[in-house]
């Protein structure tokens, strides 16, 4: 049976058939991309109202109770890995998270009254990296199978935190047939975050290097070069970006397939922001949608390579220096998904903010003071929605979604101090300590 599927070459166009697992390019070393045949996808699920229909039974109808359909990013296969087989689907059922529409008072008061957040933390190891990985660990297991001659016998990754939580949990439920290794900066991420690799049962090293994350990223794709045994699941392995395009599909679904006006994605290897455009660009050529929205690419101030970038009116590229941030899971200058997005961005109104330390905290505590259970990196993202409005790319009626990558109890060290030692100005809670007895109680209540 021929593969309706493919990987294929951004920098040269060469077609590699998904019989091996491929880093990049094994003609030119370029980053790869999945490609499907089209034809076949449309013939399959139609296009327009059709596949509207075809992919709303998935998830609302009958068919949900037939496996792996109640999944949030298996149901969408036959658009994102046609004819992919089920019996190496790995699912946890991630996905179907909330579109969190945040309450009419805080509309009020930063002047939007259509803005929602994406709740990726609601994933199996909270973080959106659960739509990628069991994808990439899927395909691990297909090509073990499938192909026992490549000696495949487990999963590596580098990590800022989240994908190695990832890895560990969609390793530890196939752990029969597959090792995870995964390597992060020494010191460089969370404790919670560095608890979930260890509590899953990863071989988890902790790297010191000068350069964090990138430094580690170097590491690892050295590493697994000699040792091709050990499959990458970073984004550089493009099976991964394919199972990140599904936060963009459920979110046109979740709006009822009418496209919104904008979506701010918070930016680290720049793996979700490519798998983002390619998915809204597929999502518009099969007419689920009928426009493009407008995209906010966010990043620190920390790292803001793709900013500078975008200053440079998209030309000049140029990786900065290691910083510490609270928002450690993007702390990436050097993302290794920048030829996808320089490949897919010039069909998008495409604007990109910075924020630093002090109004990351802010717009964290502003936010999660709603209910919403948002990470640092998703307050950058917030916080570049409000500079895009309050320079009036966004208007006040416009339809904003912002994706939350991760939940908040995975930064609990930085959230704890910030409530602890900031100013209310600031949107500080700190607690109070009160003697155990009533007049104390209604003392200190008084006193407010």
């Amino acid at each position: 049976m021929p593969f309706r599927f493919w990987h294929q070459c951004i920098a040269c166009g060469e077609r590699l058939e998904p019989d091996r697992f491929y880093y990049t390019c094994s003609k030119c070393s370029g980053l790869l991309l999945v490609e499907r045949d089209e034809d076949y996808v449309k013939n399959k699920i139609g296009a327009g109202h059709a596949a509207r229909n075809y992919f709303d039974h998935l998830r609302f109808g009958e068919a949900r109770k037939t496996y792996p359909n109640d999944s949030g990013v298996w149901l969408w296969r036959d658009f994102i890995l046609p004819d992919f087989p089920v019996k190496y689907a790995i699912s946890l059922k991630e996905g179907q998270t909330d579109l969190f529409e945040i309450p009419d008072w805080l509309k009020k008061e930063v002047g939007l009254q259509n803005l929602y957040v994406k709740m990726e933390g609601q994933a199996p190891s909270e973080s959106f990296k659960d739509r990628g990985m069991p994808v990439a660990i899927s395909d691990a297991l297909r090509l073990q199978q499938d192909y026992p001659a490549l000696d495949i016998t487990g999963i590596s990754c580098a990590s800022t935190g989240d994908t190695s939580a990832a890895a560990a949990v969609y390793s530890a439920y196939v752990r029969d047939k597959l090792r995870s290794l995964v390597l992060v900066p020494y010191q460089k991420i969370s404790d919670p975050q560095l608890f979930q690799a260890m509590a899953h049962g990863a071989e988890v090293k902790a790297i010191n290097h000068p350069k964090g994350f990138d430094g580690c990223m170097q590491l690892i794709q050295e590493f697994t070069a000699k040792h091709p045994e050990l499959v990458l699941v970073n984004s550089k392995n493009d099976m991964r970006v394919v199972g990140q395009e599904t936060i963009a599909l459920e979110i046109l679904q979740d709006l009822s397939w009418e496209a919104p006006d904008w979506i701010s994605i918070p930016i680290g290897n720049a793996g979700n922001i490519s798998a983002l455009l390619n998915s809204l660009s597929r999502a518009k050529e099969f007419g689920l949608i009928d426009k493009l929205p407008g995209i906010i690419g966010a990043q620190t101030l920390s790292a803001d390579t793709l900013v500078r970038w975008a200053e440079s009116e998209f030309i000049k590229y140029e990786p900065g220096e290691y910083k510490d941030t609270v928002a450690t899971a993007m702390n990436i200058n050097d993302p290794v998904s920048f030829p996808r997005v320089k490949k897919l961005y010039d069909k998008f109104n495409l604007k990109f903010y910075r924020a630093d330390e002090p109004e990351i905290l802010k717009t964290w505590a502003r936010f999660t003071r709603a209910g919403a259970n948002i990470c640092p990196q998703s307050a950058v993202a917030l916080n570049a929605v409000l500079q895009a409005r309050e320079a009036g790319a966004i208007k006040e009626k416009d339809v904003v979604v912002s994706i939350s990558t991760a939940s908040a109890i995975k930064f609990a060290e930085a959230g704890i101090k910030h409530h602890k030692s900031g100013s209310k100005e600031n949107f500080a809670n700190p607690y109070e300590v009160v003697e155990g007895n009533l007049e104390a109680l209604e003392k200190s209540l008084n006193s407010k």
